[in-house]
């Protein structure tokens, strides 16, 4: 019965549509940086934050969970956290190295996913991984409402606001080293496709 039921392709999901959505925001937030609207960027980026939790929320709860989802999710994760993280040094919020730190742990790890898995290795997201992107996803915004006319009077919001930088790209770090063990360990275990 179960089958009749489940007539949808496997990518026509929510939680696929709201990854979607993600991607496109992604400019969008760019835009506002550059522009010079942290207001708007920062309410361009509670909306990207408050939609990596729903896909996930909805594709547990209404059982809409898809191998594209799998693949996509983690992609726009990272997507929307270099993008973010490049707008606001471009800007001078930001110090570069963190970004730098960010880039090179994602880049280590497509290259092993690449290599290995030609680019799907089919892991889960772990709880590293949410922590991490939850560490970021207030330190950011908190970096932009920073630069608002309203906090800029007070130092203390940028150094609490670097603090949770500090701490999501350490957990960044943390998060490739328990993913690319993962990903060593698949490996010797499978074959490599052909």
């Amino acid at each position: 019965m179960s089958d009749t039921v489940r007539q949808r392709p496997d990518w026509q999901t929510w939680p696929n549509l709201i990854t979607v959505v993600r991607f496109l925001l992604i400019p969008v937030f760019i835009g506002f940086v550059v522009a010079g609207h942290p207001g708007w960027a920062l309410v361009t980026l509670v909306v990207l934050g408050v939609s990596d939790w729903a896909d996930g929320f909805i594709a547990r709860r209404f059982d809409q969970g898809s191998e594209l989802g799998k693949a996509l999710d983690p992609v726009a994760d990272r997507l929307a956290i270099i993008a973010i993280v490049l707008s606001l040094v471009l800007v001078g919020l930001l110090p570069w190295p963190s970004v730098a730190i960010i880039v090179l742990v994602d880049l280590v790890l497509v290259v092993l996913s690449w290599l290995w898995f030609r680019g799907n290795p089919d892991l889960d997201v772990t709880w590293t991984g949410k922590v991490r992107s939850a560490l970021l996803f207030v330190g950011l915004p908190l970096l932009l409402f920073s630069s608002t006319s309203v906090a800029s009077q007070h130092d203390w919001v940028r150094v609490l606001a670097l603090v949770f930088v500090w701490l999501g790209t350490i957990g960044h770090v943390v998060a490739g080293v328990q993913y690319a063990r993962a990903l060593a360990a698949k490996h010797r275990t499978q074959p490599r496709p052909v």
